[in-house]
């Protein structure tokens, strides 16, 4: 593991936190959000997209990060990598394009083996969800648009940062960590201060990975590190000043892992299995085939709760017949 982190933080690291918890609570957060979006409902949620996006990714690159440094080799991290993600993901893709049909307006011939079904199933097996997001005939008159998922547009860039774990890794034990840490740091935040039109999310994911590698410090001084982020989010939400984003995703992502590690009650739901991944991967064409069927126009809330049982229901499958068999294998 060479210095980047001591054995002292690999059994903090493992310790109880709440992870499970706010993972939870952040796919919770895309389904209401989403469900507001394609239902075009005023949301009322305390927890915006953009929130949920900086949480995912800074538990993604603290707790990724932390995965390759435990593993034997890269061939090892890359499998394992694999089995927790690509299982789900196809069976995703696949599921909605075989029962797609039957919500779709599409003949059977027209739906199964046209062009834009070719494409739909290549783009989104390579995770280029982008290039092709529809399928014939299918949420054509839905209000959003005829995306079949639209939430899977995250997929690409959590690959992009499995890949760029061992480089960042082996550029920090060739160099300096602290030195890496402020160079790309900096650069990150040269780039958000000149293409700022959406979330940068690889910036919440190195600043997940600085925390880690620094965890030591910051569980020595947390009693002052959890006050001022606390205090400094308040303030960048008052005053909405531009000098005081650029250490914000430092900030917050010191704020989801201080929430981690020093919010005990929540730490009950350690001891089941999280099935968050199959929330977030089955949550959108749900809505997506109620809306159609206009069921939010009867009664809003029993729509939403019906979206969210379903989605539970597939997740809950997804988990002990795909996900969880493909975890146990070993992999050396």
């Amino acid at each position: 593991m060479g210095n980047l982190i001591s054995n002292k933080t690999i059994e903090r690291v493992k310790r109880d936190n709440c992870f499970d918890f706010l993972r939870y609570l952040f796919a919770f957060s895309l389904i209401l959000v989403h469900f507001c979006t394609l239902t075009d409902t005023e949301q009322f949620w305390f927890i915006s997209g953009q929130m949920r996006v900086k949480a995912f990714f800074t538990i993604t690159g603290f707790l990724v990060v932390y995965s390759f440094l435990r593993r034997k080799s890269i061939r090892v991290y890359c499998w394992k990598r694999i089995l927790r993600i690509m299982p789900a993901y196809i069976t995703t893709i696949l599921l909605c394009y075989l029962a797609g049909y039957f919500f779709s307006t599409a003949s059977a011939i027209d739906y199964y083996f046209s062009s834009q079904s070719l494409k739909y199933l290549v783009a989104n097996l390579s995770f280029l969800n982008f290039i092709e997001p529809c399928l014939p005939g299918l949420f054509i008159s839905n209000p959003y648009g005829p995306f079949v998922n639209g939430s899977l547009w995250s997929m690409k860039l959590e690959v992009i940062f499995y890949m760029l774990v061992p480089l960042i890794v082996f550029l920090m034990r060739r160099s300096n960590k602290t030195f890496i840490i402020a160079i790309v740091y900096t650069l990150l935040t040269i780039y958000n201060h000149f293409y700022d039109n959406s979330v940068n999310t690889i910036i919440y994911f190195f600043s997940g990975t600085a925390i880690l590698l620094y965890f030591d410090w910051f569980c020595q001084h947390i009693k002052w590190i959890f006050p001022f982020c606390i205090i400094y989010m308040c303030l960048l939400f008052i005053l909405d000043y531009l000098y005081l984003y650029y250490i914000e995703p430092l900030v917050f992502s010191a704020t989801i892992v201080a929430i981690a590690y020093y919010c005990k009650p929540l730490n009950f739901l350690q001891r089941y299995d999280n099935i968050s991944y199959g929330l977030y991967l089955y949550h959108f064409p749900v809505i997506q085939v109620l809306v159609q069927y206009k069921l939010h126009q009867y009664n809003i809330y029993l729509t939403f709760i019906l979206a969210l049982i379903i989605t539970l229901l597939l997740a809950i499958i997804s988990w002990y017949i795909i996900e969880k068999p493909m975890l146990q294998r070993n992999v050396n």
